[in-house]
C-alpha cells in the first residue's frame, strides 16, 4: 500500500506548514509518494519520500491530475492536501483535507483581485462536481465541519493536526512595551485594516503598544504598513518569515492579537498558546474551535479591537459616568457643554 499525497497546489502559509509536518511524519518503512507544486521548498524532506513537482500552470495541473491516476493502485491511500478532491477518477481510498473556508462558505469575496474571484469559483465548482460517494473529507474544526455539511452534504470527520514546536520556556519578552504579534499573509480577510486602524486609535489615546506583522514586501499591504509607521503608529513588519525566524519573534512578543474574520483552523492561536502568549481575537466560532482567548473584540469595529488590547494591557478604557437629569440640565442653563 502507497500513501500518496495530492498536493499540486500547495506551497505557502498554513498549507505548506502542514503538508510538509505531515511528510515529516510519514513512517521510513511506509512506501509513500508526493505529487507538489514546483514552487515548494523541498529541503529537509525524508529521503524515502518519491517527489514529483509540476508547474502552477493550467497544463501543470493537468499533468499532475494525469500522473495520480496513472501512479495510484488499488488499496492505496490518496490525501488530497489542496482542498479539492482529483479532477480523474483513480483507484484507491481518497480522502480530501478541507481548509479552504471560502470553498465551503457563502462569504463576500470583495476585495479579491478579479482572478482570484474567477480561481475560487472554479474551485468551488471542482469541489462540488469531483467529490464522488466513498471519498472522506477530513477538516480541523467544528466549524469547518458545519459548513462542508451546509455546502456539500457531507459529514466531514475533525482531524485537526498540527507541529507546533514553539515553547514557552524560552520566553525573552520582558518589562517595557508591550509587543504584540499578528503573524499572517496579506489577503484581506485577515483584517489588517481594521487592525492598522485601531493601532491608530491607541497610538492618539497614548496607550504604548507595538504590532509586529509578517507581511511580504512587495505586498500593497507592505507599503500601506509603511505609511502607517511614518505617521507614527508603532507598527514593525517583518516580512515574509521561515519557522526559525518566527519562532524567534514569538518567544519577543507578549500577546497575540488575531483580527482575522474567516479561518478554517487559525494555526497561530495554537502557535501562541504553545508560546505562552495571551491571546486577543476576534469573537468568531473559528477561534473558540481551538483556543479560550482572554479578550475578545468584533473584528470589523476597529474601537472594539483598540478596546480589548486596553483591556488586555489593564489599562482598559472607561466610559464617562451618566449624569442626573438635574446635573444634565444645570450644565445646559450654565452653558457648561
Amino acid at each position: 500500500m502507497k500513501l500518496i499525497f495530492h498536493a499540486p497546489n500547495v506551497h505557502s502559509g498554513g498549507g505548506k506548514t502542514l503538508l510538509r509536518a505531515a511528510l515529516q511524519s510519514v513512517d521510513a518503512a511506509q512506501a509513500c509518494a508526493l505529487i507538489a507544486d514546483s514552487r515548494l521548498d523541498l529541503q529537509r524532506l525524508p529521503a524515502h519520500i518519491a517527489v514529483e513537482t509540476f508547474a502552477p500552470t493550467i497544463a501543470g495541473r493537468l499533468a499532475a491530475e494525469s500522473r495520480l491516476r496513472s501512479l495510484a493502485a488499488s488499496g492505496d491511500v490518496v490525501l488530497c492536501m489542496g482542498n479539492l478532491p482529483p479532477l480523474l477518477s483513480c483507484p484507491g481510498r481518497v480522502l480530501v483535507f478541507l481548509q479552504n473556508r471560502y470553498l465551503c462558505d457563502d462569504v463576500s469575496l470583495r476585495g479579491f483581485a478579479l482572478r482570484a474571484r474567477l480561481r475560487n469559483a472554479f474551485e468551488r465548482l471542482w469541489l462540488k462536481l469531483r467529490l464522488r460517494q466513498g471519498m472522506r473529507v477530513l477538516v480541523q474544526t467544528a466549524s469547518m465541519q458545519r459548513a462542508a455539511r451546509q455546502a456539500l452534504g457531507v459529514e466531514a470527520l475533525i482531524m485537526p493536526f498540527t507541529a507546533v514546536t514553539v515553547s514557552d520556556a524560552h520566553r525573552e519578552a520582558g518589562p517595557g512595551r508591550a509587543r504584540l504579534l499578528y503573524p499572517s499573509s496579506a489577503e484581506p480577510h485577515k483584517n489588517h485594516s481594521s487592525l492598522l486602524a485601531a493601532w491608530r486609535i491607541l497610538q492618539q489615546s497614548g496607550v504604548d503598544a507595538e504590532l509586529h506583522l509578517t507581511i511580504e514586501e512587495n505586498s500593497p499591504l507592505a507599503g500601506e504598513i509603511e505609511r502607517a509607521r511614518k505617521a507614527g503608529v508603532a507598527v514593525v513588519n517583518h516580512g515574509h518569515l521561515e519557522p526559525q525566524g518566527l519562532t524567534e519573534l514569538y518567544r519577543t512578543c507578549t500577546a497575540l492579537v488575531f483580527p482575522s474574520g474567516l479561518e478554517s483552523f487559525g494555526l497561530p492561536l495554537l502557535e501562541a498558546q504553545a508560546a505562552g502568549l495571551p491571546i486577543v481575537a476576534a469573537e468568531r466560532d473559528y477561534v473558540r474551535d481551538v483556543v479560550e482567548p482572554v479578550e475578545t473584540f468584533d473584528p470589523e469595529s476597529p474601537v472594539s479591537i483598540a478596546r480589548a488590547v486596553r483591556r488586555l494591557l489593564g489599562a482598559p478604557e472607561k466610559p464617562p459616568p451618566p449624569l442626573a437629569p438635574a446635573e444634565f440640565i444645570a450644565r445646559i442653563v450654565a452653558d457648561r457643554v
